[in-house]
């Protein structure tokens, strides 16, 4: 399956979504105002919905009825939407795909409350997956397990902003709490409606644990660049002073009075961050290399991931392969 085949194929699975996050998330009713209608706001701003494809893709290439997976992959999709809501209020972000954020739109508080209702939503759909109650039992856990998971990786994030002490082992553990488990979760999900056997979903976990940082790593480099959806603004992650891979390695690989300017930029409010702040953290990373050996332990750890699809079954370890690739390789 080429790279086009892969994209036509997570696209038509996407489309399937529609209907049932409409029924999830109605429009209209008497807290329209003010939650299903923001949630559609945000809902409706171009999301690709890879990771609710993924779910209905995994069961399908897995010899299951991707028709009983549909609510999990809607459940997925709104905890990610979700998650993104929460995510720009605490990064202070107030542009998503090219608008203003649900915070920013709607208000602080209102945002909050349009979060934990798509949540609310979302674990409703799991509990409404029409598969046997055991098989429904296991993907409520591995729902709320990874939601836990994340949420962990969020809280290392946030306060390990600024770090001085902050490590590439560190980055590592707090990307895959963060994105490893949550970025395959509708895979995972896909294979335990399908009735895969444990051998597959542990390879499928494992492919998570590397593909998740890589896919942050790609993250974070992508936010050097104005492609991201905010606006044409570059280098978010150094106004917010996050602590990404790139802020680990040049603190590790720079002089003592740059890191000590690393860290006084870093430190700055985001409102009072200029560009040529954003400037200088660019130019140290450049002269540490610290962009390039971001790009080299991306692509570590995407050969870790294939390693990883060594356990799948033989006729499917190709489609696997296919769909990596194209998730590893994205530029936006």
């Amino acid at each position: 399956m080429s790279a086009s085949r892969v994209a036509t194929e997570l696209a038509r699975h996407a489309r399937r979504i529609g209907p049932i996050l409409q029924e999830l998330v109605p429009r209209d009713g008497d807290e329209s105002a003010f939650l299903g209608g923001p949630a559609w706001y945000h809902l409706e701003t171009g999301g690709k919905r890879i990771r609710s494809a993924l779910c209905l893709l995994t069961a399908e290439a897995l010899g299951g009825d991707s028709e009983k997976a549909l609510h999990f992959a809607a459940a997925v999709e709104l905890l990610h939407n979700m998650l993104l809501v929460h995510d720009d209020i605490e990064d202070g972000d107030t542009v998503r795909r090219n608008q203003p954020t649900v915070w920013k739109r709607f208000g602080l508080a209102n945002a909050i409350n349009i979060g934990d209702y798509l949540f609310a939503r979302s674990l409703r759909a799991v509990i409404l997956s029409p598969v046997p109650g055991e098989a429904r039992a296991r993907l409520v856990d591995l729902f709320l397990a990874t939601y836990e998971r994340t949420i962990a990786g969020q809280a290392l994030d946030i306060n390990s902003r600024c770090d001085e002490r902050f490590t590439i082992e560190d980055y590592l553990r707090m990307v895959t709490l963060k994105t490893g488990h949550y970025l395959v979760l509708g895979m995972v999900g896909g294979a335990i409606i399908a009735g895969a056997p444990e051998a597959t979903l542990e390879c499928l976990r494992r492919l998570g644990e590397s593909l998740g940082p890589a896919f942050q790593i790609r993250d974070d480099i992508l936010d050097l660049t104005a492609g991201k959806g905010r606006g044409g603004v570059s280098g978010s992650d150094i106004r917010e002073g996050k602590a990404s891979i790139l802020y680990a390695h040049a603190l590790a690989h720079s002089s003592p009075a740059e890191a000590e300017r690393l860290l006084k930029i870093m430190r700055k409010p985001r409102e009072e961050k200029t560009d040529s702040d954003v400037a200088a953290v660019l130019g140290l990373y450049g002269r540490c290399g610290s962009i390039a050996f971001a790009q080299e332990m991306a692509d570590r750890l995407i050969l870790q991931a294939q390693r990883a699809l060594d356990a799948l079954p033989v006729e499917q370890q190709s489609l696997f392969r296919e769909l990596l690739t194209y998730i590893a390789e994205r530029k936006t």
